[in-house]
């Protein structure tokens, strides 16, 4: 490992460093049999952090800006470095997390951790323990990456690995995050190359420190529209999920999504996230993680379970409860109209057709229709018994016709 000026600091060391024109071989290369010894001792798994969830491998986390990454993962940290249960999930050991940042600068992430820490309401001793476990570094002022461009090939940069590998081994991480990714990168001109540098970095520390690496990367901008939850969520290339072993995506939930998913209503000033897991290599599939967010306060919601049928009832109850609260403002929607609805109650369109199917053959609406004119429109029950007016579709066509035939 390369030696360092002790009597200058990491972040000047850094800012000064010479990169060398190519990284060299480290160490011969050598064919080493396999032997009978290793071949009973070795594991199938990685050192497990946290069962189910985290891994001694290369991670990423996906989200949207704005969606709160970042802070979940603090807060996340400092669940952990309690030694506390986090998403369901109990740790055997209090955790080491390290936050490398170079998106919001070291103030802004530490007022963050005290308002998580005060949201928990932790005693002087539990904070110790937090301050203990937690650590951020704030590269956000230095040119610093983790990976560099040698003769159009894109290579880990060794310097910088050592440098960190020299600052973390005696301090011992369990986790590192790297926040945000792209900002330790060559760049996103080169897309899986860049990528695939990073991953290669990842894993470097990874075999150095046994620990858990982790890069909060950006969503693409129509995944994010989509509010997409598989490993390719990403913005850029395929290489970095592909590379991962574990794969985090997160998406903020409006209120009716939060409900149709978990079957509980968000209640004022708070927020939902879905942090779904779709490549967790060292475990059997997980559900999706559904978090309860009020200010720096966080909670996993107990997902009520529901039938298909009792899924199908309440989405046909949704959209019985639009076409009422819509017809008192004076809003009458036909077919189309509730189709092309379908943002704002977050629904499908098969699954708005499928409700009003269930509505009209349950009476619950009427459907009036104005032939040769706009203005057909479904009409609640409860608000149709008014006028009396309670036939199916058929008996106002056949009164159309008869009023026609009359004239």
């Amino acid at each position: 490992m390369a030696e360092y000026d002790r009597g200058q600091s990491f972040l000047d060391q850094l800012a000064t460093d010479a990169i060398t024109p190519a990284d060299t071989l480290r160490g011969e290369i050598e064919l080493a049999p396999i032997t009978l010894d290793e071949l009973r001792h070795a594991q199938l798994t990685p050192r497990v952090i946290l069962d189910s969830l985290l891994y001694a491998d290369v991670r990423t986390r996906i989200s949207a800006g704005g969606t709160g990454k970042t802070t979940v993962a603090l807060f996340e940290a400092v669940t952990l470095a309690l030694g506390r249960e986090l998403w369901g999930r109990m740790p055997d050991r209090q955790i080491r997390t390290l936050i490398v940042t170079r998106e919001d600068g070291r103030e802004i992430l530490v007022a963050r951790l005290r308002e998580i820490t005060y949201s928990m309401q932790l005693s002087a001793g539990e904070l110790e323990q937090v301050l203990e476990n937690v650590q951020i570094l704030d590269l956000s002022s230095v040119p610093f990456r983790l990976s560099r461009v040698v003769e159009d090939v894109v290579y880990p940069h060794s310097e910088n690995l050592d440098r960190i590998t020299q600052m973390l081994e005696a301090w011992g991480p369990d986790w590192i995050i790297f926040d945000p990714l792209v900002s330790f990168g060559v760049g996103e001109s080169r897309v899986n190359d860049a990528e695939q540098g990073l991953i290669e970095a990842f894993r470097i520390l990874r075999n150095r420190l046994n620990c858990c690496v982790e890069g909060i990367h950006h969503s693409g901008k129509a995944n994010a529209r989509e509010k997409s939850l598989d490993q390719y969520a990403g913005r850029g290339g395929s290489a970095l999920s592909d590379g991962c072993r574990m794969v985090a995506v997160m998406q903020p939930l409006t209120p009716a999504e939060w409900h149709a998913a978990t079957g509980t209503k968000l209640d004022a000033g708070e927020s939902g996230i879905v942090m779904a897991l779709p490549k967790l290599s060292y475990s059997k599939p997980q559900e999706p993680i559904f978090i309860r967010r009020t200010g720096y306060r966080f909670q996993k919601e107990a997902v009520m379970k529901r039938s298909p049928e009792q899924r199908a009832d309440a989405i046909t109850e949704q959209v019985m409860q639009f076409i009422r609260h819509e017809f008192e403002q004076g809003r009458k929607y036909a077919s189309a109209d509730l189709e092309n609805s379908k943002d704002r109650m977050s629904l499908s369109r098969a699954q708005i057709r499928s409700a009003i199917t269930a509505l009209k053959v349950s009476g619950r609406v009427v459907y009036h229709e104005v032939k040769g004119k706009a203005g057909s429109h479904y009409e609640p029950v409860t608000l149709a018994g008014d006028t009396g007016d309670t036939q199916p579709e058929i008996c106002d066509m056949e009164e159309d016709e008869a009023m026609t035939l009359a004239a």
